[in-house]
């Protein structure tokens, strides 16, 4: 398994993407990685079909440090998405067992792994939905992005 950004996501982030320079990505991951923090945070999980080509097989190296962080938001999103109660021991222990590999770079198994790039192409999609055109810089981007986290403490949409 990889590292799959929204089918979309590439001509949407075009110019905010590598070769960098001032204004752009360092990396792909970049996105990915905004796109992911958005789909976590508002539990929008993206349709299969919408999940694109491979673009890394593993974490760049700026956040092979946040794997276990990711991995555990993963989890996190996945309890309240499917209704699993934290005091259900047995419940958020398996469901523990079915996403994650801790010997594995990522942190998680190719189940929790496709969860996360369905999980990115919903934060794409909420992202993509709050610009009437594709971001020109990173600025635009950044302006617009931080309006989309929620103030609650349930991340749900409302």
């Amino acid at each position: 398994m990889s590292f799959k950004h929204h089918k979309l996501a590439p001509a949407f982030f075009q110019r905010l993407m590598p070769p960098g320079g001032p204004g752009r990505f360092d990396t792909q991951f970049d996105a990915y990685y905004y796109c992911i923090m958005c789909g976590l945070d508002r539990r929008r999980l993206g349709a299969e079909v919408d999940v694109g080509e491979e673009f890394n097989k593993d974490y760049v190296q700026t956040y092979q440090p946040y794997a276990d962080l990711i991995a555990g938001l993963l989890v996190d999103a996945e309890l309240v998405r499917i209704s699993i109660p934290l005091d259900d021991v047995k419940s958020v222990e398996k469901k523990m067992v079915d996403l994650l590999e801790p010997v594995s770079t990522s942190k998680l198994k190719p189940e929790g792994l496709a969860l996360l790039n369905r999980y990115a192409a919903g934060g794409f999609e909420v992202i993509s939905d709050a610009f009437a055109a594709p971001p020109q810089s990173l600025e635009e981007f950044f302006i617009t992005y931080q309006g989309l986290w929620r103030s609650g403490a349930d991340g749900q949409d409302e």
